[in-house]
């Protein structure tokens, strides 16, 4: 083999690493953006909660209403909800869609709320601020998405798994999630399976509804 052969040889070598490096330094950065945004609104759902007066029965409603301005900046429910029709999006149309849309996203809220409220919240309105937050794995998935693993490590010491898959919005440079799980348990996942048999749009919407 040539000097010239070897030279070029290794300069090919050379920019097939440099592109790996490049791309894994992209996937790291967009883990880590990520992770920054969803942590924002974790802590701020966290200073919500230590509000103890929203926890009065009086203020349910501001509380729900609060909740949901968090969320709605970090969820796509626009994804979500067609996910979760799956094959029955072609019964709806765009104002179908979007009235299930909008129930949708308020029964995962009143669930949002109904975890936290389980797993989080204690009967010392001063333990919420001995609550943690760890972020245990992320990773860039081929679809672009990110997944995110974290745990929510109680006053008691009691670990909440979460795990979270987030889609990046490049016009808004903001990262939604498309979908979440709680100990195991994916509420969207969960909601396409119980509609899958389903044959009405009517049934469908009577059972967020309900």
């Amino acid at each position: 083999m040539t000097k010239s052969r070897v030279i070029v040889g290794v300069v090919v070598l050379l920019i097939g690493m440099a592109g790996l490096w490049g791309r894994a330094m992209a996937d790291t950065g967009d883990v880590a953006s990520a992770e920054a945004q969803l942590r924002q609104t974790s802590d701020e759902i966290l200073q919500l909660f230590k509000d103890r007066n929203l926890f009065k029965p009086s203020h349910t409603d501001q509380l729900i209403e609060r909740l949901r301005a968090s969320l709605d900046k970090r969820f796509d429910w626009n994804a979500m909800a067609k996910w979760v029709l799956g094959r029955h999006r072609s019964m709806f149309n765009a104002e179908q869609t979007k009235a299930f849309t909008e129930i949708f996203s308020q029964y995962v809220v009143l669930y949002y709320l109904t975890q936290v409220e389980q797993h989080i919240i204690v009967d010392d309105p001063d333990a919420v601020d001995d609550i943690k937050i760890e972020f245990r794995k992320g990773r860039k998935r081929r679809d672009g998405a990110v997944a995110l693993d974290m745990a929510f490590i109680t006053p008691k010491g009691n670990e909440i798994q979460t795990s979270y898959t987030l889609v990046h919005h490049a016009g808004e440079d903001t990262w939604k999630v498309r979908n979440f799980i709680v100990e195991g348990v994916s509420l969207v996942r969960n909601w396409r399976s119980e509609l899958a048999p389903v044959r009405s749009r009517e049934t469908i919407m009577s059972l967020l509804e309900d």
